[in-house]
């Protein structure tokens, strides 16, 4: 059995933030953690209402939910799929979950016993890892798209060369038929081999986030895919490869969007290293989209995924678009000290 000075230690050293509360909702105790999670003491919480660490907003709420546990006390435990926030004393608000247990002083004084968890970390790692997901799953339906818009198209018409191949008879007719479908296999060949440069490009690593985005640009225009005009700054000693790599699929798609919707037969593409910041800048003067729209997932532009790999590297992406006048697709990423490949 332990001791009473025992038992505050372990109340007092406790990883989760402890309160004890009376049954009119003022708070009796609370211990260190309480004081690290929301920044008052425990000198200053004692006598104060439990509504104190409730935003402003949930206090009438936050008592008819009190209340009606009073009615029928039990054990809650964490997680009980309840979405709650806690309220520190400089006014920002966290994630918390909170269990209760109903306690009872040798006078028969009912009294509340809630342990405070922030899970404000958890909560991010968990939107972490929803994000990559979604990205992961944004790069399936980018690779999916290119196999049957290009590379399915051209064996498709390839079959129906041979085929032809086979039924001609005339001597000059068929060698001028064999090179066409020579040349055909070459370009489906050389649209593979882009795609799979595309999936994880060697110039990155080998030669720069700028060099490996000028390869991307020079096979679309070798190809007569679609023109881009680059301006390419070197921002490699600012970005970790991680960080390179998701610009380099942001700004893959972006392009792969003007080419795609916009109506336009170019786009500009810049990359620059500017305030603490490296910028890229996709724009296209087509035909342009409602935000709205596009935003609700339901168009295939694939925002969705390039918003979370840039959340996913420390930055954001911000798109503009007017129809009738083009898109702005920006993203900003923050240089970090740490993130240096030197």
């Amino acid at each position: 059995m332990l001791s009473i000075d025992e038992f505050q230690a372990v109340f007092a050293s406790a990883p989760d933030g402890f309160l004890i509360v009376r049954a009119d909702g003022t708070i009796r105790a609370a211990n260190d953690k309480i004081e690290q999670l929301f920044g008052w003491s425990s000198e200053e919480l004692e006598g104060e209402p439990i509504e104190l660490l409730v935003p402003a907003r949930r206090h009438d709420r936050h008592r008819e939910q009190r209340d009606a546990f009073l009615q029928n006390p039990h054990d809650r435990p964490m997680g009980a799929g309840l979405d709650l926030t806690g309220a520190r004393r400089d006014g920002t608000e966290f994630p918390v979950e909170v269990s209760l247990s109903p306690w009872y002083t040798p006078t028969n004084e009912r009294q509340i016993i809630c342990s405070v968890r922030d899970v404000g970390e958890y909560r991010r790692l968990q939107n972490f890892s929803e994000g990559a997901l979604r990205a992961s799953e944004e790069e399936r339906k980018r690779i999916a798209r290119e196999l049957h818009d290009d590379t399915a198209q051209r064996l498709a018409t390839l079959i129906l060369r041979v085929r032809q191949l086979a039924g001609e008879s005339d001597g000059a007719a068929r060698a001028a038929l064999f090179e066409e479908v020579r040349s055909e296999i070459v370009e489906a060949a050389d649209a593979v081999k882009r795609m799979a440069r595309g999936l994880r490009p060697p110039e990155i690593e080998e030669l720069g986030l700028a060099l490996a985005l000028q390869a991307h640009i020079r096979n679309l225009r070798e190809s007569g895919i679609f023109e881009v005009r680059a301006e390419l700054g070197y921002v490699d000693p600012f970005l970790a490869a991680t960080a390179k790599l998701a610009l380099y699929r942001i700004i893959q798609e972006a392009i792969s969007n003007a080419r795609r919707h916009s109506g336009a037969d170019s786009a500009v593409v810049r990359l620059s290293h500017q305030d603490g910041l490296v910028i890229a800048e996709i724009t296209d003067r087509g035909k342009g989209f409602p935000l709205a729209t596009a935003m609700d997932g339901q168009r295939g532009l694939g925002l969705t995924g390039m918003k979370e790999r840039a959340t996913m590297i420390g930055g954001r992406i911000t798109v503009d678009s007017v129809p009738g006048e083009g898109t702005r697709v920006r993203v900003m990423v923050p240089v970090k000290a740490e993130t240096n490949d030197g």
